[in-house]
């Protein structure tokens, strides 16, 4: 996997939440790091869920099958399509790279508490390990800090009904 010349915008990647990988919103955010399908490692032989991590670019992305996400008749999970249900960013890391790209409301890395409440809104939630939920019209936003001034990781999450 490559570094872009031009990273996707934050919305890009909340527009590819919920959508298959090869869709045009979810090639917009993977093809730009030159990610392929396989790429992807299955997380578990029994379940149709695959991440796909580049550790030097600071982005993960998790991606479920269709049938895993959402009732569908007729449907044998394993055949597609695979939905984005997670994409993570990293920040402050020993094992990774920090993400170099646009992030949602122009977060960085380097923001304190008081910088994502500014920015975002209270919380919904805090929960454990500190991690701050954000529940959004399209998406679950997380932050999850490494010390009170460098975000360790900020996830978008798709949300289910």
């Amino acid at each position: 996997m490559k570094a872009p010349h031009r990273y996707p915008e934050a919305q890009d990647f909340v527009s590819a939440i919920a959508k298959p990988f090869d869709s045009e919103q979810g090639s917009k955010v993977v093809a730009p790091f030159g990610i392929v399908w396989s790429d992807a490692v299955k997380l578990d032989s029994g379940l149709e869920i695959y991440n796909i991590s580049a550790p030097t670019l600071g982005i993960g992305f998790t991606y479920k099958d269709a049938g895993l996400v959402f009732e569908q008749e007729y449907h044998d999970v394993g055949e597609g399509p695979f939905l984005m249900t997670h994409c993570g960013f990293w920040g402050h890391e020993d094992e990774y790279e920090s993400y170099k790209g646009p992030l949602w409301k122009d977060l960085r890395f380097s923001d304190t508490v008081a910088d994502a409440v500014e920015k975002l809104g209270a919380p919904t939630r805090v929960g454990r390990l500190d991690i701050h939920f954000w529940e959004l019209p399209d998406f679950r936003l997380t932050i999850q800090w490494k010390s009170p001034g460098k975000i360790r990781v900020i996830s978008y999450w798709m949300k289910q009904d």
